[in-house]
């Protein structure tokens, strides 16, 4: 009879320690979540960044392809009308 108190006690601290064990399981699971799900939004964020970055280089290199092509017109219109003036010079002389 006197060891009724002890195997009481003993059973209520292993209940507790059981307990809180699956209540610490849960929430480190819980946690574990979370950071995947952050983890993930941060991946999906990066993915965006990448695209934005390639569409950016895109963008710079069609307006680099149109800045050639208009410095090349430019020099041909030059050319003509150096070779207009020429031609006026010329021509009253």
């Amino acid at each position: 009879m006197n060891y009724l108190p002890y195997i009481i006690s003993g059973l209520s601290l292993l209940l507790a320690w059981y307990s809180f064990s699956h209540n610490n399981t849960k929430q480190d699971t819980t946690e574990l979540t979370t950071v995947i799900v952050k983890l993930e939004n941060i991946g999906v964020g990066i993915t965006d960044i990448k695209s934005e970055i390639a569409a950016l280089r895109n963008d710079q290199r069609d307006d680099h392809d149109r800045l050639i092509k208009a410095e090349q017109s430019l020099a041909t219109a030059w050319k003509r009308i150096d070779e207009l003036m020429q031609y006026r010079k010329d021509a009253t002389l």
